[in-house]
């Protein structure tokens, strides 16, 4: 919710971190031109496996060319990648990329503000593209024409204050041309060296985050737990307020809060990736 227009809802598949949505966790995007150079790929994948390997999510569209090379070189370093797709998380696009996207969900997540069923529409994408750059840190564009999706994606995350930072190439090299146009209105050049690029983007030395714990209650016959309410945003922390240990239907919470429906489903959706509740069969939650 950093960013002016927040999608209502992220459907999602794979493995939740609560680290990455409470901002623990580093992301950083990978983005460029579906039709990269060699030269293009090569610092893709020299780029995604060196942030892997040092603790960073990689968050990519799940594309052909510069998105495919992010994903697949951070998987292979054991790294963890979010794809972010135009169209419901239930259909892969391109299909070519169908292997790769289970990849993703085992060792990662696909996020999609479109719900299953959704086809690929090219209207879809420069909205994604706004969750790209919302979800990263900071936004890295390898090769962009100068019409490439990629420039959206570039120029929603300085929108965003959100650093960008770009791979120098030739003047004479097309696929570069957008790319070069972002240098000259201000952004970062990718570094030679892998320490400075990890030094310019935060990883050196690492976030030393301390665990609060709750307080405890030292009351004999109180779950010292009980109480305890992490600090959310009103609405969340009135529907969390009424998510005991034991199952509660959705209907229920929509009875007690006297929030909308769709209130609840967003707030109850935020609360589930953030670790504190867990849905069970029959639209029923419970506090974890």
């Amino acid at each position: 919710q950093e960013i002016p227009t927040p999608p209502a809802l992220l459907y999602y598949r794979g493995i939740v971190d609560p680290q990455e949505i409470l901002g623990i966790t580093p992301t950083v995007g990978i983005v460029g031109t579906r039709y990269p150079t060699e030269y293009g790929r090569r610092w893709t994948r020299k780029i995604s496996s060196t942030l892997a390997k040092s603790g960073f999510t990689i968050v990519s569209g799940l594309a052909m060319g510069i998105d495919t090379e992010a994903h697949q070189a951070c998987l292979e370093a054991g790294g963890r990648t979010i794809a972010v797709f135009g169209n419901g998380v239930d259909t892969v696009y391109p299909k070519e990329n169908k292997t790769l996207a289970e990849k993703v969900i085992k060792q990662g997540l696909v996020v999609s503000e479109y719900p299953a069923g959704t086809k690929p529409n090219s209207k879809h994408f420069p909205q994604r593209n706004r969750i790209i750059a919302g979800l990263s840190r900071a936004v890295l564009v390898m090769e962009a024409p100068q019409r490439s999706g990629a420039l959206i994606t570039a120029d929603m995350a300085n929108e965003f204050c959100r650093d960008v930072y770009v791979l120098p190439a030739r003047l004479d090299d097309e696929k570069s041309h957008g790319c070069l146009q972002l240098i000259n209105h201000g952004a970062e050049v990718i570094p030679i060296t892998m320490d400075k690029l990890l030094e310019m983007l935060g990883a050196i030395p690492p976030l030393d985050i301390d665990v609060v714990e709750p307080p405890e209650n030292l009351s004999l016959f109180e779950d010292k737990k009980r109480d305890y309410i992490p600090d959310l945003e009103p609405m969340l922390a009135q529907v969390f307020q009424h998510i005991s240990s034991e199952a509660i239907p959705v209907d229920l919470v929509v009875q007690k809060t006297g929030l909308s429906p769709g209130d609840v489903s967003s707030s109850l959706l935020q609360l589930e990736l953030l670790g504190l509740v867990t849905q069970l069969p029959g639209m029923r939650y419970q506090k974890n």
